[in-house]
């Protein structure tokens, strides 16, 4: 049997054991922890770079639609000044009888002017829809041809001339 000293020892063993086994396990728990917290960190760190990236990216997509419409506008207005000059002329060194059509779009303004993303504003939506287009009807196409010789279907006699209307 076992007297009074020998089981303090007993319980001595017992709290040194229990004792070393919190500290090791405070130990291992510490060192999985900071390997979970540094890998944490890089990957916010690289989550922070690639949506800085992704932003300069659409600030990059937005300058050059922007930049490419303010050119389509130059190329356009140019266009329009050289058939203009074109007409012009065909007038002064034609004479009167050539009718040539004058290029007159009063209520045609260019495309509004979209916010700078400099300043951190959003560009909005682009509208589409426009009264002018959604109710358009096509004419007949005699009245496309005039008098212009006409080509025959598939399976259709030419016709040998087209007698203009009466």
């Amino acid at each position: 049997m076992l007297t009074g000293d020998d089981t303090s020892w007993l319980w001595a063993t017992g709290l040194i054991a229990f004792a070393f086994g919190i500290v090791a396990g405070a130990i291992v728990t510490a060192l999985l922890t900071a390997g979970r917290g540094r890998r944490s960190e890089q990957l916010q760190q690289e989550l922070d770079r690639l949506q800085k990236e992704l932003d300069d990216y659409r600030e990059q997509v937005a300058q050059h639609f922007l930049r490419t419409s303010e050119l389509v506008q130059q190329m356009t207005q140019s266009y329009r000044d050289v058939y203009e000059h074109l007409a012009s002329g065909s007038e002064q060194l034609c004479g009167s009888g050539v009718d040539t059509p004058k290029l007159d779009i009063p209520g045609r303004a260019g495309l509004p002017e979209a916010p700078s993303p400099e300043n951190g504003e959003r560009l909005p939506p682009a509208d589409f829809s426009d009264a002018e287009t959604d109710s358009l009807q096509v004419p007949d196409l005699d009245e496309f041809l005039g008098e212009a010789p006409r080509v025959p279907d598939t399976g259709e006699a030419a016709p040998a001339a087209r007698q203009p209307p009466a």
